[in-house]
């Protein structure tokens, strides 16, 4: 569920409902489209590198879970861009600063997901889980543009609405995991800095019986 509702309402729209909500909403150029999605990429390729300690010392669903909220703010940026009564310039603003706050999610949701899908997996099924993760994807994918793209041409405060809830429901499905996960399975970080931290103590005290 978690995974379909991340894909759903991302991925989902950045070619579909999003794109026609900015065209027919916000009066953005195709050309502006053009900009967003380029400050989505950079925006990836910067933060990979400055979120990635941060990520892997977090617990996983907080990870998640903290993508949801930026999610929000991302549509509620959109929102203001499509209906917002503020200048065209501070829409095509807002509106590229939406598909930089996804581009910050995914950078953090890359180093997250995938791991966890694959700690999730008991003993011989981790190929197994990660096919169905991908089939969720690709369903996720597939039905995104399909409700997105209407609901983004023509009814625009619900199209906002209705994916400002799904990224808030990005936060609950995550933090309602994290309470279900066990430390290995949400901060794998923090067991093997402990194993280290313990393997180092017993060394210490080998060698000053040695002594």
């Amino acid at each position: 569920m978690l995974g379909f509702v991340l894909f759903f309402a991302c991925y989902g729209q950045f070619e579909s409902g999003l794109s026609a909500y900015g065209v027919e909403a916000a009066g953005i150029s195709t050309s502006t489209l053009g900009t967003a999605l380029a400050a989505n990429t950079l925006m990836i390729v910067v933060a990979q590198f400055a979120v990635l300690r941060f990520v892997e010392r977090a617990r996983r669903t907080r990870v998640i879970a903290l993508v949801g909220l930026i999610w929000a703010v991302a549509w509620v940026a959109a929102g203001y861009a499509g209906l917002g009564h503020g200048s065209q310039e501070m829409a095509t603003a807002a509106f590229v600063s939406t598909y930089a706050l996804f581009g910050l999610g995914e950078a953090m949701l890359s180093p997250t997901v995938a791991p966890l899908v694959a700690d999730l997996a008991p003993e011989g099924l981790a190929g197994q889980y990660n096919s169905a993760f991908a089939l969720v994807k690709q369903l996720a994918l597939a039905v995104g543009p399909a409700v997105g793209g209407p609901l983004g041409a023509s009814l625009h405060a619900p199209y906002i609405v209705t994916f400002v809830l799904f990224s808030l429901g990005i936060t609950y499905l995550a933090l309602r995991l994290g309470r279900q996960l066990t430390a290995v399975q949400d901060q794998p970080w923090s067991v093997r800095a402990s194993r280290v931290v313990s393997r180092g103590g017993a060394a210490a005290e080998t060698v000053g019986a040695e002594a």
